[in-house]
């Protein structure tokens, strides 16, 4: 059995439930797992995917007395060290670090933890992982009417990230105004000069309001519901180009824009989260 341990926000347990599809493509639906076990701690706003998108995680996922042997305890302790703590042998499982992306085809028997930001890792499932995440929350009048601006006008969906990242400054590197104004500047450019729209999303608006004056035609959208983010993500999808953070949340409203002819701005410190950006997307 190969089993994937969900945790996380709602961006990067997106991520990992693609990679979970794309591994039952590979190996067959009843050899691959999830593993929920994470979310009795309530991280972030907990396990989202079933809530959001509708997704019976449990169905595909081990058995609690499976997950609590694996649970809180990281891919650096050896087996033998596991049998003892735990009391249960894992005599076939092993824990890995640095797996080469052919490897994810070929292995067995293995607890998997990570992220996979990366497009690659559900390569063969793409159409599939659209159509999951269709947002099937409501919709309030006031909602269609801002999607019909977006589809009226040139918009652009800005995603500012700010919020837990100014706790961890170093390991998250927030995106400066600058970032933003030169993002602008470009779409502006390969928009042939056409007059820009643009929509702002965000966890810390008041910020956004005072910094980014320099935006044109621009709508703050205000949502003060966390547990109604999955709505902005749609929303931003919904606009004809996308500005984005280092952020998987913003990462998936841009992927999840149907527009062929979208622009995708994204920084420089994105790379830090994401390995490779889709073929297209340009850095700043």
């Amino acid at each position: 059995m190969i089993i994937i341990r969900m945790r996380s926000g709602l961006g990067n347990q997106m991520f990992q439930y693609a990679f979970f599809k794309q591994m039952q493509q590979w190996h067959g639906n009843e050899k691959v797992k999830l593993d929920i076990s994470t979310y009795h701690w309530n991280v972030h706003n907990g396990l989202e995917l079933d809530r959001v998108f509708g997704i019976d995680l449990e169905a595909d996922s081990v058995p609690a007395s499976v997950s609590r042997s694996f649970a809180d305890v990281g891919y650096r302790f050896q087996d033998r060290l596991l049998r003892r703590l735990r009391g249960i042998k894992h005599r076939s499982y092993r824990f890995w670090e640095n797996v080469s992306f052919e490897e994810y085809r070929t292995m067995d028997d293995v607890y998997l933890e990570g992220f996979w930001n990366n497009e690659q890792f559900f390569a063969g499932v793409k159409d599939e992982i659209r159509a999951t995440y269709c947002y099937r929350g409501a919709l309030s009048a006031a909602d269609q009417q801002l999607i019909q601006e977006m589809k009226d006008k040139q918009s652009v969906a800005i995603h500012v990230r700010r919020g837990d990242y100014k706790k961890y400054p170093k390991k998250f590197p927030m995106c400066t105004p600058d970032y933003y104004k030169q993002a602008i500047e470009r779409v502006q450019r390969e928009a042939e000069n056409s007059s820009l729209s643009c929509f702002v999303f965000s966890d810390d608006l008041d910020w956004c309001k005072q910094e980014l004056t320099f935006l044109p035609d621009v709508t703050f959208v205000d949502n003060p519901n966390p547990l109604h983010a999955s709505k902005d993500m749609y929303l931003m999808s919904c606009c004809k180009h996308n500005v984005i953070a280092n952020s998987t949340f913003s990462w998936w409203g841009a992927w999840l824009n149907l527009n062929p002819d979208k622009r995708v701005i994204y920084p420089e410190s994105a790379l830090l989260t994401f390995e490779f950006m889709p073929e297209g997307w340009q850095k700043l």
